[in-house]
């Protein structure tokens, strides 16, 4: 049987990007992103959704890029795959975290959210959600829309 484990999420940070260290020694980055998802409800009324996802980068070369460009705010698109981690709290507890490990990110141009902005702000909401979930349709078949790009396998000793 064969696995399949590939994610793409494109979204918002939240915060700044924060350099990290794992017990051995091993650096990477976070960012943590916002995604929203809109949608019809079972009434017909558009609704949206937002689900909070970190984002975890490996690789030397990337953190003084990350940590430039990963700035609260900045829209980014991840490809990359899902990771667990398991671990016993201090009451004994087994407890886990699912993140994304990334493998290629592009830091987006802002004109567009901004002009998501500007038509929810012009709109009532109804009206604004249904523009945005258009808006939403046109923007994803748009490929040149980056400000810069790298990938995971661009930086040596990288390490996921």
């Amino acid at each position: 049987m064969s696995t399949l484990n590939q994610v793409i999420i494109e979204g918002n940070v939240v915060r700044d990007a924060t350099v990290r260290e794992k017990p051995w020694g091993t650096r990477f980055c976070v960012v943590p992103l916002a995604v929203n998802r809109y949608y019809k409800d079972r009434q017909g009324n558009f609704s949206e959704e937002t689900g909070f996802y970190d984002v975890h980068f490996f690789g030397e070369k990337m953190l003084p890029e990350l940590v430039k460009n990963g700035r609260k705010g900045m829209p980014v698109r991840v490809i990359g795959r899902l990771k667990q981690e398991r671990w016993k709290n201090e009451d004994g507890k087994q407890v886990s975290k699912i993140f994304v490990v990334a493998q290629h990110v592009d830091f987006l141009k802002k004109a567009k959210t901004e002009k998501v902005d500007e038509a929810i702000e012009s709109e009532d909401r109804k009206k604004a959600l249904q523009s945005l979930s258009e808006a939403a349709a046109g923007l994803r078949s748009e490929l040149d829309d980056t400000n810069g790009s790298f990938d995971a396998e661009d930086c040596e000793d990288t390490v996921f």
